[in-house]
């Protein structure tokens, strides 16, 4: 591994851990499903947040489920959801207990109700989701900490899936997944979102004095330290879990099977932007311009991610500015029409053009510090020849 470059360090450890195509899909589909739970039982008391928040949508909320037909169907997909993956996860996990005859059966059965699941999971997701239902959870976030910190919890049971399966499933450590370092470098982590902070910092303050981006102050005390504590705990590990999941599995997965980084890079990034669809700034940003300019942020962000990911062939820099940048988003300056709809101190008007050209720039200068301030990748094989 010694010859190896940080990125090829870090995709080898999958393909090092002799892992077949078919777990990779198993430990993706048990991370969903994972997921599902926790947005479940997440949701039961994100309701209860949003009724404290809002009382008077708890009659409104009853007369939906009660009179209207999709709800009911909803309700009728998450129930299967529940069922089909159960049954699928308790054949695998008994399957030792048949003959190796049996035992092949159990599996083929157990995979035909794990797609089941899975897409009736997709079909939910589309039927559930409107910009209206959108619009009310970003108002409901703006009103209570409490719902925004329950939106938050939701993110974690996604990697907490993926690190259950990698160990259990692909029988490979966790920390292959997070890095090809012998340790995960917190050090790192820390001094990117240092950078990506003084970053962006300076480059919303050029804008603001050019003219080209003027911010106004809308600091809030009350509702500001309210909203704080929350988005300092929670927002890290929302953004931890998506690079674990997109520069790290996915990235380690795809480059297993694809060869040249970069097209896999693309392919993530890709990947990444379309989770973004659903954001408010994109579809105010369709409404006058492309659907390709309101994403063209989200994909750059997440090559520059895979780019720090390249440079220290692990993710604890693309953690960290990651972290850093929705921190700064949630608590410095945010803007109308965001995914994150809390209180800040500065706002700044939307302009997507702009905004991704800015972040271009910005992303670019974090980069390149960065890889000025690279250290030399030391692979657990090689401390353990050490001590040998």
């Amino acid at each position: 591994m010694q010859d190896r470059t940080p990125i090829q360090a870090f995709f080898t450890q999958a393909a090092d851990s002799n892992t077949k195509w078919w777990t990779w899909l198993a430990v993706f589909w048990f991370a969903i499903m994972l997921w599902f739970y926790g947005q479940v039982v997440f949701g039961t008391f994100l309701v209860g947040a949003i009724w404290l928040a809002d009382p008077s949508v708890k009659d409104s909320m009853t007369q939906i489920q009660s009179e209207g037909s999709a709800n009911q169907t909803i309700l009728s997909t998450v129930r299967g959801i529940f069922f089909s993956s159960l049954i699928a996860f308790l054949l695998y996990m008994l399957r030792n207990q048949f003959s190796s005859k049996l035992r092949k059966a159990m599996l083929t059965i157990a995979a035909a109700f794990a797609i089941i699941s899975f897409v009736a999971l997709i079909f939910m997701s589309f039927a559930g989701s409107n910009p209206e239902g959108i619009e009310m959870m970003n108002d409901w976030m703006s009103k209570s900490a409490g719902v925004y910190m329950f939106v938050l919890l939701m993110f974690p049971p996604f990697a907490i899936g993926l690190w259950l399966g990698v160990k259990h499933m692909q029988k490979r450590t966790i920390l292959s997944l997070h890095t090809a370092h012998f340790k995960f470098r917190w050090g790192r982590m820390f001094f990117a979102m240092l950078v990506l902070w003084a970053i962006a910092s300076i480059i919303t303050y050029g804008s603001h004095v050019t003219g080209a981006s003027p911010v106004k102050r809308v600091f809030d005390p009350a509702r500001f330290w309210m909203y704080l504590p929350i988005t300092l705990l929670f927002i890290p590990l929302q953004s931890a879990t998506e690079e674990i999941a997109l520069r790290g599995y996915l990235n380690q997965g795809l480059g297993k099977y694809i060869k040249n980084p970069w097209v896999v890079f693309v392919l993530t990034s890709a990947a990444f932007a379309s989770l973004h669809l659903g954001n408010p700034e994109v579809a105010e940003t369709v409404k006058k311009h492309s659907v390709l300019l309101a994403l063209s942020g989200y994909f750059f962000f997440g090559l520059f991610a895979c780019v720090l990911t390249y440079i220290d062939g692990g993710l604890e820099s693309a953690i960290g500015m990651h972290a850093a940048n929705n921190i700064f988003a949630a608590a410095i300056v945010g803007y109308d029409n965001s995914a994150l709809p809390v209180p800040t101190v500065f706002k700044v008007g939307l302009n997507t053009g702009l905004d991704s050209l800015l972040l271009i720039v910005s992303l670019s200068v974090v980069c390149l510090i960065m890889y000025v301030t690279r250290r030399p990748l030391i692979p657990a094989t090689q401390t353990l020849d050490t001590f040998n």
